[in-house]
């Protein structure tokens, strides 16, 4: 996936795996490790199109733990597309709206998907304009403070 440079200055921002770029390794799901675990989880929960559309008795099964390690896992990726995001339904959305396009691109409608893709695009540009503006807006909070603490 290809991401603007301000899009990277956002997933940078965060010290946790980046679980959209990982593959898990060929080997049985029972042996992945936590962040390929995650890595496939998500790409279950865009596929599809909302965390509560996966089963998380089925999936403790599949990656051999319980069924609150995957609750763990759904709430760590929460956390992971909060924080290069902002909000907790930005998961939703963005697997609603990649949903969308592939459905439309499989059944042909070229013109529903270019309007998926639209509408995806310009939540992204929102979105990341949200962030810009948050963080100069903490910028200017510190530099208030440190020239109050002066």
């Amino acid at each position: 996936m290809n991401r603007s440079a301000e899009e990277e200055s956002v997933v940078e921002s965060s010290s946790a795996p980046d679980y959209a770029a990982i593959t898990p390794a060929a080997k049985p799901p029972t042996e992945y490790t936590y962040a390929e675990r995650r890595a496939e989880l998500l790409q279950q929960i865009e596929d599809l199109g909302h965390p509560s559309a996966v089963n998380q008795t089925e999936l403790a099964e599949r990656y051999g733990v319980s069924q609150q390690q995957i609750s763990k896992d759904l709430d760590r990726l929460d956390e992971y597309v909060r924080d290069r995001l902002g909000r907790r339904r930005d998961l939703e959305i963005g697997s609603v709206l990649k949903r969308c396009m592939t459905g439309a691109l499989e059944e042909g409608d070229w013109s529903d998907a270019r309007k998926a893709a639209t509408a995806y695009d310009e939540y992204l540009d929102r979105r990341i304009d949200t962030l810009e503006f948050r963080r100069r807006i903490a910028a200017l909070e510190n530099a208030a403070d440190r020239e109050g603490d002066r």
